[in-house]
């Protein structure tokens, strides 16, 4: 069991989590939920494309890779070229050979597996969105 040692606050930050799968959903809003940021959920890669296209509020993207219409590396490609230095961290469940390195060739900036770990989840975002104190 992961160990929170600090206080992840990120009001007035917008996360993009782009998940298929409503039970991942459910649990990313639960293990955000104590940091206030604000979350905005799309189910597949098109939907984030679309959202980021519209909303220059997103500080940040936790995608899926495995999603229909449109897989989460084809839309974090899309998605750098529209906006470079924005944050995008890749998760999944299903590691298959390559990967990780095709998600880091279109542009991710990070890549966790599930099942994810609370603390290494916090971390992660924290990097790139954060001002946690210890």
């Amino acid at each position: 069991m992961d160990t929170i040692d600090k206080e992840y606050s990120w009001k007035g930050r917008t996360i993009l989590v782009v998940e298929d799968n409503e039970t991942s959903n459910i649990y990313f809003e639960a293990a955000l939920r104590k940091t206030h940021a604000q979350l905005l959920w799309a189910k597949n890669g098109v939907e984030a494309v679309k959202q980021v296209e519209t909303n220059g509020s997103i500080d940040l993207i936790l995608m899926d890779i495995n999603m229909p219409k449109m897989d989460g590396i084809e839309a974090t490609r899309i998605i750098k070229h529209l906006k470079p230095d924005l944050p995008v961290i890749i998760q999944t469940a299903f590691v298959l050979s390559g990967e990780e390195k095709k998600s880091h060739e279109a542009g991710c900036d990070e890549f966790i597996t599930k099942p994810i770990r609370l603390k290494h989840l916090l971390d992660s975002i924290d990097r790139y969105i954060g001002n946690s104190k210890s």
